[in-house]
């Protein structure tokens, strides 16, 4: 039988710190066992977790003890806590067999920056960095994300960040569709880039571009068809179309608005709910992102196909639940910016990477080019053709 006497944690704590001599991490750990009564009966006698492994990591020491079967979260969570500030350390601990319980030299980081993110080769994008080191994300495995956040807390600056990162990464074939609702304040200063096809600063330049995009996405999969191909992960193109939308609020319509605003803004919410749907497999990654995360402002197609979800801190437990099907956003800290969820199959918390824009213009100046707009005749465009 496993037990795990709480009130008794008070005296075993106050029994732990009183002591001059510091103790080994193994050694408190077990001093905690005994203390509050972790581990179980057999016979007469009360076994204690017995340490038969210890794995150095590089931010750390992961110490797997052989205890009881079957421990339930309940009791996996005080226990942490109770470790964590025995040690005063930061510890995770999981129970799979054995129990494992792994204590981290650092703290939680509270600002990474641009320059430290280790270089990564494919489609992929860093998530940021937590204790267990750094984290991405690979859009020819997942192609679409979202992403929401209260204002001023990071989610803008990831969106630069990736889309840094990816040009850096790939100068030659990745392009880039921004839907900037935010008036264009964020991303016009782009537009000049070769990777850059478009910024939209309303609704009516994004209703025209996702248009012309679905138009071309038509004759993409229809030539997808007739070669046999299913997707483009497995053809010899290297393009790929990130279509990025910041603040996607502002494609949700109101009742109160005119009907042709209203229709405009329901054909791109439609339009993008189809890239998420089919056009991924052409090379179209969507990122979706928005501050205030509900029913109206995220519709469920483009949620239920967006297998990563990242959510910077929301006000209420509700938003949270809507951006990544969970609680937990309305409690990451309030006083550090770039603090991010990430949910994929679990929750991942890190510390997202900060770029400023003055670094951002630095490194991807040199690909801006003199862009004219010739007069063009119906069905002649091929500006999002994806080849």
């Amino acid at each position: 039988m496993f037990e795990l006497l709480l009130p008794v944690a008070v005296g075993g704590a106050a029994l732990i710190f009183g002591r001059k001599k510091p103790m080994e991490d193994t050694a408190l750990i077990e001093l905690v066992f005994k203390n509050v009564g972790v581990g179980y009966k057999q016979d007469q006698e009360f076994i204690y977790p017995s340490l038969v492994d210890t794995d150095e990591l590089e931010n750390g020491t992961r110490y797997i003890y052989q205890t009881v079967v079957g421990l339930p979260d309940k009791v996996l969570a005080p226990l942490e806590a109770l470790l964590s500030s025995t040690l005063n350390k930061p510890i995770k601990l999981q129970y799979e067999k054995y129990l494992r319980i792994t204590v981290y030299s650092e703290k939680m980081p509270t600002k990474v920056f641009y320059h430290e993110i280790p270089q990564e080769e494919g489609w992929v994008v860093p998530l940021g960095k937590n204790l267990e080191g750094w984290h991405f994300h690979d859009f020819d495995k997942v192609p679409h994300m979202t992403n929401a956040g209260t204002t001023r807390f990071g989610k803008t600056v990831m969106l630069k960040m990736m889309m840094t990162y990816l040009i850096e990464q790939h100068p030659d074939d990745v392009e880039f569709l921004i839907i900037d609702l935010k008036g264009g304040l964020e991303f016009s200063k782009y537009k000049n880039l070769k990777q850059v096809r478009g910024v939209c600063n309303d609704v009516q330049q994004a209703h025209e571009a996702l248009t012309e995009l679905h138009d071309v996405l038509a004759e993409t999969q229809l030539e997808f068809l007739n070669r046999g191909w299913s997707n483009i992960v497995d053809t010899p193109s290297q393009k790929r179309l990130f279509v990025i939308i910041d603040e996607a609020a502002q494609l949700a319509p109101e009742k109160w608005m005119p009907k042709p605003v209203k229709d405009m803004m329901s054909a791109c919410q439609w339009y993008l709910s189809e890239i998420a749907r089919v056009y991924g497999a052409l090379g179209v990654r969507l990122i979706y992102a928005t501050q205030y995360p509900t029913a109206d402002t995220m519709p469920r197609q483009i949620k239920q196909n967006s297998d990563i979800k990242v959510s910077y801190r929301l006000p209420t437990g509700y938003a949270s639940e809507v951006a990544i099907d969970d609680k937990g956003a309305e409690k990451l800290p309030s006083d550090i910016k770039g603090r991010a969820l990430i949910k994929t199959h679990e929750i991942t918390e890190v510390q997202t990477p900060l770029i400023t824009d003055q670094e951002m213009m630095k490194r991807v100046k040199k690909y801006a080019i003199t862009k004219t707009t010739p007069p063009k005749e119906k069905g002649t465009d091929d500006t999002f053709e994806i080849r």
